[in-house]
């Protein structure tokens, strides 16, 4: 008796298994559910492929107005470069 006044009480254990509810895996679930007869698939390989893909379409997408402000820029240049020889040599 006398054991059981000092010692600590010890803590409740109880069978708790907390849930996680992720929105987006549970529509990729429903949507492979639905398609699985179709083309689409939802492996890694195939996300990153498309991924890099679309990146590189923006990339050389950009690159290309790039080069063409750079080309519009020259060559602006080089017409007000012949206009202010023209002018000198009247």
């Amino acid at each position: 008796m006398l054991g059981n006044l000092f010692k600590p009480r010890s803590h409740y254990v109880y069978n708790y298994k907390p849930r996680y509810y992720d929105a987006r895996k549970e529509r990729l679930k429903n949507l492979e559910n639905e398609n699985n007869q179709s083309s689409i698939s939802f492996d890694k390989g195939n996300l990153k492929s498309k991924w890099t893909r679309a990146k590189r379409a923006s990339a050389d997408r950009k690159a290309n107005i790039r080069v063409a402000i750079i080309i519009a820029i020259l060559v602006g240049l080089v017409s007000y470069i012949f206009e202010i020889h023209t002018l000198f040599n009247v």
